[in-house]
């Protein structure tokens, strides 16, 4: 999507790494939760990932990590909740900011011949930063399409003209929340330095310049091109002041779409098993009592995803009682059709 070279353009890229995600949440007749998440990529990519993973409870986990081929790692973490409270706390302690999120519930309803099970887990990125109206570039429906369009189901969903009128609007909208996420920590370092005025002055002269300007250059904290960007409208003085005043904002918004970044060119995969026999899913693969999801990426970041299951266990004395239901009708059946033969001979 023409969205990718914005975000690209914010950072080198041999800082761009790509991990694959797995995770699978087996749910157990008892309730208990068995949690693994399985990761390949560099040593240096799972360690720096903000998915959702052992950082603060690892007394809880069992960790390895293995060499593969090409300079890759695979690192597997399992554990075993007893309760989804024990599994929500663990996932809360290990959150990251900015993060992909994870919230599961679990209920278990006791039936008198069946238990049913209805698990659910949410996961959405959670990236801070202003929320521009999105309708002036694109409606929802719009975006609606334009995921489905990415996902292996809904390929191919908009012909070609369709599909790059509604990416150009996405790109637009992306410049403009990236520009105005940056305007709001440009104005805060000018605050905090005495320069707010020079910045708004700056801003509402040529704030269309500045868009276009910053959009084609890269936020990386490390080049900081932005500085020379601004060295057209304002001295390098007051940029210098401005930056010193708010540093740890400066900081704080690369991280933001650096993570939006990561997020983007990763590879995920959601699996859930559950006890007995599936009902009803949201998940399109299916093998057994096993569900497999292969979101697009983009998801994470407008509406999140919802791994929705639901599962039901026949209870063992039901299956008795069932037995012993058939065998009861089929002996009166028997026992009628001996009688029934009786009178016939009687006549």
């Amino acid at each position: 999507m023409k969205y990718l070279r914005t975000v690209i353009m914010m950072i080198p890229l041999l800082m761009v790494s790509c991990l694959e995600v797995e995770t699978t949440s087996k749910v157990n007749p008892d309730g208990s939760i068995e949690r693994s998440i399985q990761l390949k990529g560099s040593a240096e990519s799972i360690l720096e990932t903000n998915f959702n993973v052992p950082r603060h409870d690892l007394e809880f986990w069992q960790i390895s990590q293995d060499s593969l081929e090409e300079d890759n790692y695979l690192y597997l973490a399992e554990a075993k909740f007893e309760s989804i409270d024990d599994l929500n706390q663990s996932f809360r302690r290990n959150a990251q900011d900015p993060g992909v999120q994870i919230k599961a519930s679990l209920f278990i309803n006791e039936g008198f011949f069946f238990t049913r099970y209805f698990y659910k887990e949410d996961i959405w990125a959670d990236l801070g930063g202003p929320e521009l109206p999105m309708e002036s570039y694109l409606t929802q429906a719009e975006l609606e399409a334009l995921i489905s369009n990415e996902t292996e189901a809904g390929a191919g969903h908009l012909d070609s003209v369709e599909s790059a009128r509604i990416e150009a609007g996405f790109d637009d909208y992306m410049q403009h929340l990236i520009f105005e996420d940056f305007i709001i920590e440009l104005r805060k370092g000018g605050k905090r330095s005495g320069n707010l005025s020079v910045i708004d002055g700056m801003i509402k002269e040529h704030s269309d310049s500045l868009l276009k300007a910053l959009s084609s250059t890269n936020f990386y904290d490390e080049n900081l091109v932005w500085k020379s960007v601004l060295e057209k409208y304002i001295s390098r003085n007051t940029i210098e002041e401005v930056q010193a005043g708010n540093a740890e904002g400066f900081v704080q918004f690369y991280q933001r779409w650096q993570f939006f970044e990561e997020v983007l060119v990763d590879d995920y995969n959601f699996s859930i098993e559950m006890p007995g026999v599936i009902r009803k899913t949201s998940a399109l693969d299916v093998r057994g009592n096993r569900m497999s999801w292969e979101p697009a990426t983009i998801q994470l970041f407008f509406g999140g995803i919802s791994l929705e299951a639901e599962s039901s266990v026949i209870k063992p004395w039901s299956l008795v009682m069932t037995g012993l239901l058939i065998l009861l009708t089929l002996v009166v059946m028997v026992t009628g059709l001996i009688r029934q033969r009786n009178r016939n001979r009687a006549v």
